[in-house]
């Protein structure tokens, strides 16, 4: 007999847990923030076998292609990269300080405060140096 998986349940595949993948999303994190012509995009770039990474829109929704799970695997040493994520959840786990993240429409709430406007506007790089700005985040280290 086959066993079909649900959606459901290839969403909660990409879901990350908490006091267990801090390191994971911490790296996911510095994977979106170093970009070409930055002091962290030459460091991702040094890493073996890793491009030169453009930065990219904003989205409640990321993933992960092959070189993008290397440089996360090489920064988070994680056996396991998940290739979709809710980017809410990976900064939740990240900022790990028992408050809850996610996008509403174009917003990004922490709780039930907006705390950025317009996230549809900017680039990955700018949004999480916002992050790291409010304190919600370290700085990512390579």
């Amino acid at each position: 007999m086959k066993h079909i998986k649900l959606f459901e349940q290839f969403i909660n595949e990409g879901t990350l847990k908490t006091g267990r993948d801090e390191a994971l999303a911490n790296a996911i994190l510095a994977y979106f923030y170093a970009v070409e012509g930055t002091p962290e995009g030459d460091a991702v770039q040094a890493l073996p076998g890793n491009p030169i990474r453009s930065d990219g829109q904003v989205g409640q929704q990321g993933g992960l292609a092959g070189w993008g799970k290397d440089v996360v695997k090489d920064l988070s040493k994680a056996r396991r990269i998940p290739s979709d994520f809710m980017m809410g959840n990976v900064i939740t786990i990240a900022a790990n300080n028992g408050k809850s993240y996610y996008f509403d429409d174009s917003d990004f709430v922490e709780g039930d405060k907006t705390i950025i406007s317009g996230t549809h506007k900017m680039k990955y790089r700018e949004f999480i140096a916002e992050l790291i700005k409010l304190k919600i985040i370290e700085t990512p280290t390579y």
